[in-house]
Formats: structure tokens, C-alpha cells, sequence
């Protein structure tokens, strides 16, 4: 399996049955690049599109009343 870093880029090949430290941060090559990941996200640099307005949303609850 060869996939690359989405932080760093680094190309990364192993075996799905590997227990390897690749196979243990994937999609990462690393737990530094994990972390990395893990402050964009906690500092709100990734965002989650939405996929309604905010307007078209019903004002009904989850069970429909």
C-alpha cells in the first residue's frame, strides 16, 4: 500500500499487515504529523462545508415534532 502524507507529503509503502508505526499513524507518516492535524483542526484552520442554508433547515426536532 503506498499512499502519501497529507501534512508533509512523504510517500509512505506498507503492508496492510504490517504492525508498523506507518500502519499505526495512518494516513499520517507520523505521530508529529498526526498532531499537526489534530491542532488544524482544534485551531479551526479545517472547516466542514454545509451542504444546506442555513434557512432551509426545518425547525423540527429529530423525532419530527
Amino acid at each position: 500500500m503506498k499512499h502519501k502524507c497529507p501534512i508533509c507529503h512523504k510517500t509512505i509503502e506498507a503492508k496492510p499487515q504490517e504492525k508498523s508505526e506507518v500502519i499505526k499513524f495512518y494516513p499520517f507518516c507520523s505521530r508529529i504529523c498526526k498532531l499537526v492535524d489534530l491542532g488544524a483542526w482544534l485551531d479551526a484552520q479545517y472547516k466542514i462545508s454545509q451542504s444546506q442554508e442555513a434557512g432551509e433547515l426545518s425547525d423540527t426536532g429529530l423525532d419530527g415534532r
